[in-house]
């Protein structure tokens, strides 16, 4: 089975859908998969280490431009693929209809968040459903509102995002990332993500000055970099609480475990926001946080809760009130007995059924059918 897989989301940039599309076709049989994707600093080095051919554009945003399209139908000619696959389907998945028409290669690819907001716009979607022979999505919840857009009532496949067990397990050590930032033994909350008003930081500091009632000793740790960092720290300020907050800015790959890890607990409260435009289609990093068997708070939105046994790995919450978001951290740092059993079976149950190797092989299973189907036959 050959695959081409075309993407603007891809390492070396850092985010959820590059590494969503970098983990899934890392474990395909080498040799069987060509990445076409854009260009970012220090792409030439990753290249060389990944496992599979990677093409590059010198462009650091590949759109469905007019070069682009001739660009991939060259590459395709080349090729000769048995599927394309499209990282993120919208935009780039409207080349695919012209591929399968002009180059009689089946076409598929993922969705994530973005597609749910060009769901709300009628028709954009259904284009790059109307010839495409494999669609997945991250959550039930999302394939709910996806399948009527891209015109695949009940056809729509499940994939979500996996995780490194090998690099995410509860045996990961915090003592470096507690040393650098001076957290001590102090129980501390921590949140990987992006800097960005749908994530929930904002919460979590409005949250604080009620959580120190509870949990004197407390501190928040913000894993991350995004437009929202100057207000977030502003906020911190303005709360009184900026010293209890710490900001790493970005952090690599190789260091995410240990970050993770070095809070007592993980907690995102995401929320919808701009009218449903902008929302958590799952939320790997409820995952991740339970890999390394810590108990995970996530807001209630969109297809998040779907990361969390709630009651069980961890705690879903009203994203938009910091005293239900306090409360629930509350919960979690004073009884560490009940956040250690929160952590076990978290780390338990993603170590069982969200690895990156049960996703990929649940991709490769799908893709034989896929690329035989016909493209008018849903």
């Amino acid at each position: 089975m050959r695959v081409v897989v075309v993407t603007n989301d891809f390492p070396p940039r850092i985010g959820g859908i590059n590494d969503y599309v970098a983990q899934l076709f890392r474990r395909f049989p080498s040799g069987t998969v060509t990445v076409f994707a854009s260009t970012a600093r220090g792409a030439a080095a990753f290249d060389r280490s990944y496992p599979q051919e990677v093409i590059r554009l010198p462009t650091e945003m590949m759109l469905p431009t007019p070069g682009v399209r001739r660009r991939l139908h060259e590459v395709l000619r080349s090729e000769r693929p048995d599927i394309v696959l499209f990282g993120a389907l919208w935009p780039l998945g409207h080349m695919g209809p012209a591929v399968s028409r002009k180059l009689a290669i089946p076409y598929g690819g993922f969705s994530h968040g973005l597609e749910l907001t060009g769901a709300l716009a009628p028709g954009v979607l259904r284009h790059i459903g109307s010839r495409a022979t494999l669609l997945t999505a991250v959550s039930d919840w999302a394939r709910r509102k996806l399948e009527p857009a891209f015109g695949w009532s009940g056809r729509m496949e499940l994939l979500p995002s996996g995780i490194d067990t090998a690099a995410f397990h509860p045996a990961v050590t915090d003592v470096a990332v507690r040393e650098r930032y001076a957290l001590g033994d102090a129980p501390v909350v921590c949140c990987v993500s992006r800097l960005v008003a749908r994530k929930g930081q904002d919460m979590l500091i409005r949250a604080l000055p009620r959580l120190v009632g509870a949990v004197p000793g407390v501190r928040l740790l913000i894993v991350g970099s995004g437009p929202y960092d100057a207000t977030l720290r502003a906020l911190a300020r303005s709360e009184g609480v900026a010293s209890r907050v710490t900001f790493t800015g970005a952090v690599s790959y190789a260091e995410l475990p240990a970050h993770f890890r070095a809070g007592t607990v993980f907690a995102m409260p995401c929320r919808a926001r701009l009218a449903g435009l902008d929302i958590e289609a799952l939320g790997a990093v409820f995952l991740q946080g339970a890999a390394v068997a810590r108990p995970v708070v996530a807001g209630r939105s969109g297809g998040a809760p779907e990361a969390v046994r709630d009651g069980e790995t961890g705690l879903v919450v009203d994203p938009e009130s910091p005293a239900a978001i306090a409360d629930a951290l509350a919960q979690l740092l004073t009884d560490p007995a009940r956040a250690a059993r929160m952590g076990r079976a978290g780390a338990d149950w993603v170590h069982r059924e969200w690895s990156w190797d049960a996703m990929s092989q649940r991709l490769q299973a799908m893709l034989p059918a896929a690329a035989t189907r016909d493209a008018g036959d849903r």
